[in-house]
């Protein structure tokens, strides 16, 4: 989940998007403005993406980043 600064959304999402291992970006309401789905297989390579990419975008101002422990499909 990603803060961003004032009249960068399209910007930031666009820039996203073109992150391979980002497999979704979805616009939110609250307190964070956009959340990006991420698909890895080690933390290593979580690490990367946000070292050599993520952080480096301009117009995001905070992030928060949760792992998924298991899922269920109903």
């Amino acid at each position: 989940m990603c803060k961003l600064g004032t009249n960068v959304i399209k910007k930031v999402i666009e820039e996203l998007k073109t992150i391979p291992e980002i497999k979704k970006v979805m616009s939110l309401t609250g307190d964070y403005d956009v959340l990006a789905e991420i698909e890895v297989e080690t933390s290593e390579e979580l690490f990367d993406i946000f070292s050599e990419k993520i952080d480096l975008i301009d117009g995001i101002i905070a992030s928060n980043t949760h792992l998924i422990m298991k899922a269920w499909e109903k």
